[in-house]
């Protein structure tokens, strides 16, 4: 939401300042014969894609500073879900290696598929996220959330296991530390409840 905003900004004030230098002079060139084309702007290299090549870690979720540490786990919580709803863990895997509690998340998403189960509910919602504590190249964020009642249930609708009440608001966090080599934040850490 911040960077959309950000993009509204900057688009105005460069319509505005391509207004305001357009009227200065009636021999100025019109600003598409004065500006260069974008195909003319240098490029920066891609970054290479982290998560499912079909729901990546976005760019705003790459940086190394705090706002990217929130997004990110603004990205976790969204993936949890994502994952949930398939089941499968890989991508929890691959984005907290050394996350015990990510192996343990990602193990019963797969061990429900295996067994021809899905989910009913459990849908994450934020409800407040603490300014991130940054050391060196870790990052600590807290948050509270609420989890919606879940269920897991066979392929014909039945509970296979007591599920969890509604949790409306629970305290979490999430550790990371900074990949030089994948441009992008790696969980540690996590859990909530």
């Amino acid at each position: 939401m911040r960077d959309h905003r950000g993009r509204i900004r900057l688009a105005a004030a460069l319509v505005l300042g391509t207004a305001l230098l357009a009227g200065c002079s009636e021999d100025a060139a019109a600003p598409s014969e004065s500006l260069p084309s974008a195909t003319s702007a240098p490029t920066t290299e891609a970054l290479p894609v982290v998560g499912p090549a079909d729901f990546p870690v976005p760019p705003a979720a790459r940086t190394q500073d705090a706002a990217g540490a929130e997004t990110f786990l603004r990205y976790w919580i969204d993936l949890l879900e994502r994952q949930q709803a398939v089941p499968a863990g890989q991508p929890l895997r691959d984005l907290g290696p050394d996350c015990g509690e990510c192996q343990r998340i990602a193990r019963v998403f797969d061990e429900t598929a295996a067994s021809g189960w899905r989910y009913q509910g459990g849908e994450l919602t934020l409800n407040d996220v603490p300014a991130p504590v940054m050391e060196g190249e870790t990052a600590y964020v807290s948050f509270g959330i609420r989890q919606e009642a879940v269920q897991r249930v066979d392929a014909t609708g039945a509970p296979v296991d007591d599920g969890q009440d509604v949790a409306p608001n629970v305290f979490g966090g999430i550790n990371l530390i900074w990949s030089a080599a994948s441009q992008s934040w790696v969980v540690t850490g996590f859990g909530y409840g």
